[in-house]
């Protein structure tokens, strides 16, 4: 049985056929975008960071930075994609190295109430064990008396609006993950941290719409299995998001290798 996550029912709203590559046929390549590798490396960087605050040391700007050189050092492989090929690889490296600065210094001395890097959520949905769900928190902050903060980082381009934020699943559903894990809960607030733009977002969710979102995943859920049981077709659907897309080869609507990677 498939456990679903949030980033595979959206690739299924992306493109059904790259859902079925990916978790049905269960083919994985080891490419990956360069805004992607850098999205990582800077979420170890902050790990990094959260971890020795977790152990009593604030450590200094140059020693997260050492560590981020270290880990885009030691990761990089020759399979790594850029699409925008006027940016070089130089541009993005540098770039991570301006969204840890920004955090750094808006957030140093770090007093937050943290509990847990990267923390791993596996629960179900309304106690239901054929909606079984996976996410990854980035970080979660628990003040001793009740009330959680899901934090998440986001180093794209793009940072959300209020109202969008307000309409986003990814952290909701997280907190539908969370209190399967914890009753003892307050309140939850969900606060985003888009790294380029130093700008956070916060959202708050009523009892009512994580029960609707619950809904609509368990909807979601049963129309993917629905069509994997009856053989059913999961079209391709073209966009500029191909031009990120390493299944070319695999796809029914490509031909060949993505002529936009370099």
């Amino acid at each position: 049985m498939i456990r679903f996550s949030y980033s595979s029912l959206e690739t299924y709203k992306k493109c059904p056929a790259q859902f079925k590559i990916r978790y049905i046929d269960d083919i994985r390549k080891s490419d990956e975008s360069v805004e992607a590798f850098m999205g990582k490396r800077v979420h170890e960087s902050l790990e990094y960071l959260y971890n020795e605050v977790l152990d009593g040391r604030i450590p200094f700007f140059d020693h997260v930075i050492e560590k981020y050189n270290s880990y885009w050092q030691d990761k990089w492989h020759n399979r790594i994609g850029i699409v925008r090929v006027k940016n070089t690889t130089n541009y993005y490296k540098y770039l991570g190295e301006d969204c840890i600065a920004r955090y750094f210094r808006k957030h140093s001395p770090f007093k937050e109430s943290i509990v847990g890097n990267e923390i791993e959520l596996n629960f179900i949905l309304d106690a239901n064990s054929e909606y079984q769900i996976k996410g990854i928190v980035d970080r979660l902050d628990h003040d001793g008396e009740g009330n959680w903060e899901i934090h998440d980082y986001k180093s794209g381009k793009r940072a959300l609006t209020q109202i969008q934020a307000d309409k986003d699943n990814q952290l909701a559903l997280y907190q539908i993950g969370l209190i399967n894990k914890d009753k003892e809960i307050k309140s939850v607030k969900l606060v985003w941290h888009f790294l380029q733009q130093g700008i956070e977002v916060e959202s708050v969710r009523t009892e009512k719409q994580l029960k609707d979102l619950s809904i609509s995943i368990k909807k979601q859920i049963d129309n993917i299995r629905s069509k994997m049981d009856s053989g059913g077709e999961f079209p391709a659907k073209e966009s500029t998001l191909c031009n990120w897309c390493y299944y070319w080869e695999e796809c029914p609507a490509q031909n060949g290798t993505n002529p936009f990677i370099k």
